[in-house]
């Protein structure tokens, strides 16, 4: 019988607060565990801290925003000598998991042979964002849950990702990467080792910051600093060819995005600050 470890990352949110957190504790699953690790600042980690004991859960504060890498790297630390048939399974704070995406996962990792287990998920706009299918410029986006994707492109995000700890066997998130493209090296990474995935018949529908009508340029520019360096450090390790593609990408972004929230200082910014990391 496998464990279940559910890892929440959260980011500058009380432990209560958490949609994630709060379902995964309604759900009193057989065999799950979960673990919060907290990247918040320090008003909130007090209050998470007092909070914890008296639930049954495991929570860690990193100190501070120290990145989806390293606390998942912290993750793995503490799972280490669990069994490799065991399974971990990454969590935002903001994702309503429920009874049914369980009853699914523990149905399909019964078959030895899938080590990866992705979910269906949709975008505010109606896109399916995860799985898709990976490529040089930008992953291509299916247009069905039952549309296949060859294992040897098959790519996904973070959100709600199942893995069996036997995949992490000897590996490391690189911690040059923050926040994105994290989910994007995993998923290359996965590739070569030859790991088999699965597409979990359950949908999950996320918010993303990206497709939101907020128009405010200043959070765009503080959320998308990181984008950029994430994008330039990724692209980098795919040599020369890796890199034009990741100055395509930011390019695009920062048109794209300009356009979107009417200003062309947004624009600017983007592009001379992939001027002076690049």
């Amino acid at each position: 019988m496998s464990e279940y470890y559910a890892v929440v990352v959260l980011y500058n949110k009380k432990i209560q607060e958490s949609i994630t957190v709060l379902n995964l504790m309604q759900l009193q699953e057989d065999h799950l565990h979960i673990i919060v690790l907290d990247n918040s600042a320090n008003d909130y980690v007090i209050n998470n801290k007092e909070y914890f004991p008296s639930n049954s859960l495991i929570y860690h504060s990193m100190g501070s925003n120290v990145g989806l890498s390293r606390a998942y790297n912290y993750a793995l630390s503490l799972l280490k000598n669990k069994s490799e048939d065991d399974i971990v399974i990454w969590f935002d704070d903001d994702t309503p998991v429920d009874y049914n995406y369980f009853r699914c996962l523990k149905n399909k990792v019964i078959d030895k042979k899938y080590d990866v287990f992705v979910p269906v998920i949709y975008g505010q706009d109606g896109v399916i964002y995860s799985p898709n299918e990976s490529g040089w410029l930008k992953g291509k986006y299916i247009k069905s849950p039952e549309q296949k994707i060859p294992q040897n492109k098959f790519n996904a995000i973070n959100s709600c990702l199942a893995v069996r700890l036997k995949a992490y066997k000897g590996y490391i998130y690189d911690e040059g990467l923050f926040m994105d493209c994290v989910d994007t090296k995993l998923f290359d990474d996965f590739r070569k080792k030859g790991l088999k995935f699965c597409v979990l018949p359950i949908t999950i529908y996320q918010n993303f910051f990206q497709r939101t009508d907020n128009r405010d340029a200043k959070k765009y520019w503080n959320r998308f600093r990181i984008r950029i360096k994430d994008t330039l450090y990724y692209s980098s390790l795919n040599g020369f060819r890796g890199k034009i593609s990741g100055y395509i990408r930011i390019l695009g972004w920062a048109i794209v995005y300009g356009v979107k929230l009417r200003s062309i200082r947004f624009t600017l910014m983007c592009v001379s600050q992939m001027l002076k990391i690049g």
